[in-house]
């Protein structure tokens, strides 16, 4: 069985209409096709500038807070680092930089609570208990200052995408589109997030919106996308979940990419129920069994199974 690791807080909370529910139709396409729809978080005093920059000091609380950083910032004290994270959220709207805060849900109550609410929302629309079946789920929220774009990828999750500040542009491939290979998704799931490979042809194809406050997008897991800010400093909020049967899709594609590195030609996911199996509970025994993240929880079984071949590597290329 695959572990939970949200908190057992969540699910206090009933439905609270912040996810509008206009387009039924649209709705019985998730997962599979992007839509838009409407929510009630434009004006959210919680998604302010002002408050996302005190919250910004909270996220020093936890050791992930590094990843904000490249190496060489990190040499600088850890209070001039919180003062420069928070300063750079403050005058987003001048500096020209992109700032992502992650796991914002884990960083304050109130958070957690809006968190709650949103999924309760997503539960009365599509009538599944996500909160009880989940294995992972968080808040993200995106700045961004005008005119800048963010380059093409894809995501695991279940994501819902709401615009709360400014516009900007999404474009959304679909599956059916094929825009993703086999190799590509293989090598996400080695724990490469830009995997994915652009080509120009895609440039007008897949779906567009633009997103206005009070407008959001839902992007299907695996469905990649490209976006571009508008004119003015952008505000996003990113509402993410995955469920067990993502996790072992997964685990599926990571076993796959082993073999292919083996020079074998593995079954695709959903080609052989067997074989999924068997390749499910064979990432799942090398996995950690107490995972503390998510990333522990879908990459740890793979990064110890690619250890080998990454020593292949650098022996290959030390030799004179």
């Amino acid at each position: 069985m695959i572990p939970q690791l949200r908190s057992p807080r969540l699910g206090q909370h009933a439905a609270s209409g912040l996810i509008q529910h206009n387009d039924s139709q649209a709705w019985e396409q998730l997962n599979v096709q992007p839509f838009a729809f409407q929510h009630l978080l434009s004006n959210h005093p919680l998604l302010s500038i002002e408050r996302l920059a005190r919250l910004s000091e909270r996220a020093f609380d936890r050791d992930h807070y590094k990843r904000y950083f490249k190496a060489c910032e990190l040499k600088v004290p850890r209070d001039v680092l919180m003062a420069q994270f928070r300063e750079s959220i403050e005058q987003i709207a001048e500096n020209g930089k992109w700032v992502a805060l992650h796991y914002i849900d884990e960083m304050d109550p109130e958070f957690s609570d809006l968190f709650d609410l949103l999924l309760a929302d997503v539960e009365e629309i599509t009538r599944r208990p996500i909160r009880r079946q989940m294995t992972w789920g968080g808040l993200s929220v995106f700045l961004s200052a005008p005119g800048l774009a963010v380059p093409y990828h894809f995501d695991h999750e279940t994501n819902f995408l709401m615009q709360i500040r400014g516009e900007k542009d999404v474009r959304l491939y679909p599956r059916e589109f094929g825009t993703l290979t086999a190799p590509e998704i293989e090598d996400f799931y080695r724990h490469n997030p830009v995997a994915g490979i652009y080509r120009d042809d895609l440039a007008h194809a897949g779906k567009a919106w633009t997103l206005r406050p009070g407008i959001g997008v839902h992007h299907p897991p695996l469905a990649p996308h490209r976006i571009q800010n508008g004119k003015n400093v952008s505000v996003s909020l990113s509402l993410y979940y995955t469920m067990p049967e993502m996790e072992e899709r997964g685990h599926v594609y990571q076993a796959n990419y082993c073999m292919r590195k083996l020079g074998l030609r593995p079954r695709a996911p959903g080609e052989s129920a067997f074989s999924d199996g068997m390749k499910i509970k064979f990432m799942r025994a090398l996995s950690t069994s107490h995972p503390r993240t998510h990333d522990e929880l879908l990459y740890s079984g793979v990064s110890r199974l690619a250890a080998p071949f990454r020593w292949a590597k650098r022996l290959r290329e030390a030799r004179p």
